[in-house]
């Protein structure tokens, strides 16, 4: 049996990356395969981690078969962790470069690495997740304050809460860059958990047909799988987030200021930018997120975080009391919000 080469885009933006992870599930079976890695003319934090989950994921499925790697000289894909997180003996280690004020390398951080640290400190999970999230912004803006790190610090702190709470993943997979002459940031995170539609299955109160009804859900304020109403609040819980389903919410409106961004799961993915609100085919077991966030029109993240939280405060009401809250009606509000008239 011939080997099958398969070539991984030069470009790894959000368009050919998505569109390979899927391809690449319908390569034909063989003994060996080729993983051509061209020279990239376009490398992204979000396109290099989902690029590599899937190689690797591929990798796994084919437990028998040899995997010869092409064309991997580029030196900074190797620095970032890329092709060792595709499974090659190639650059440094997924989190082992030491990471700069403009990058953050492929990080592979363990959920029970942060549950053993609350422990060890006798803190709640989340303030531990709070501490690592504004060490990552720091590093990643090279600076100790501001509206960025701020911006960072709580975009970052949602997404591994999410993770750790409702995802049942054994880890979360994250890189990020930062280009300072514009002012932004992009995010790459990704877990292998049960996903957001059977996160979401478990409020009575919400219609599910699909992966897609599930994501425009999940963008909803007071949307939550674990909240909902019924169900009654812990009182010494000291997070008033904690569970409440506006996380998602409040870090995609985040990006919609200047940025984009972007969700996936199970079959589907959502991508917004003020312009565009377009959905995507993929297979992936878990949750995709892509965070593009833009802060030089920001002056402060408390105002604006207020601004959104009142916003989602109107849209939660117009959900309150309702038996079932149908996911189109969640997305004629999300196009409302994202897409300019």
């Amino acid at each position: 049996m011939p080997a099958e080469t398969i070539l991984v885009p030069q470009d790894y933006t959000l368009e050919p990356v998505l569109a390979f992870a899927a391809a690449i599930h319908q390569t034909p079976p063989a003994d060996e395969y080729i993983v051509d890695f061209q020279t990239p003319r376009y490398l992204t934090p979000f396109g290099m981690l989902y690029a590599s989950h899937a190689i690797h994921s591929f990798i796994d499925a084919h437990p028998t078969a040899k995997f010869t790697p092409i064309n991997y000289e580029n030196h900074y894909a190797g620095h970032m962790g890329f092709f060792q997180a595709c499974g090659f003996d190639v650059g440094k280690a997924p989190g082992e470069a030491a990471g700069s004020d403009r990058y953050l390398p492929i990080t592979i951080l363990p959920v029970a690495e942060l549950q053993a640290e609350a422990r060890s400190q006798m803190i709640g999970e989340g303030k531990v997740i709070e501490a690592r999230s504004q060490e990552l912004a720091k590093v990643l803006t090279h600076q100790s304050t501001g509206a960025l790190v701020d911006m960072l610090t709580y975009s970052l702190r949602e997404m591994i809460r999410n993770v750790v709470e409702h995802s049942q993943s054994p880890f979360v997979a994250y890189c990020a860059q930062y280009q300072p002459h514009k002012k932004q940031a992009e995010i790459g995170i990704l877990d292998v958990g049960v996903g957001i539609r059977s996160s979401l299955s478990k409020n009575p109160h919400l219609t599910l047909e699909s992966d897609r009804d599930a994501l425009n859900l999940a963008l909803m304020p007071g949307i939550s799988g674990k909240m909902f109403k019924g169900v009654v609040r812990n009182a010494y819980d000291y997070d008033p987030w904690q569970n409440s389903g506006y996380g998602l919410y409040a870090v995609s409106r985040l990006c919609g200021l200047g940025g984009k961004f972007l969700i996936g799961s199970g079959d589907s993915a959502l991508s917004l930018k003020p312009e565009e609100k377009k959905y995507h085919p993929i297979q992936h077991q878990g949750v995709l997120l892509r965070l593009n966030l833009c802060s030089k029109d920001i002056k402060t993240l408390n105002t604006v975080l207020a601004q959104i939280m009142r916003e989602g405060d109107a849209r939660a009401k117009e959900l309150t009391g309702l038996d079932h809250i149908e996911a189109s009606t969640a997305s004629r509000m999300l196009s409302s919000k994202f897409m300019r008239k």
